[in-house]
């Protein structure tokens, strides 16, 4: 299983959109928004 990370020290920089776009095209995916 690969690992994707998204992160930034900021907030409001888009990171949950980018997640749900990867989430979209994901065959099975385990996602964390936090």
């Amino acid at each position: 299983m690969k690992e994707i990370i998204v992160i930034s020290g900021k907030g409001g920089t888009g990171k949950t959109s980018i997640v749900a776009a990867f989430a979209a095209l994901a065959e099975d995916a385990v996602l964390a928004d936090c």
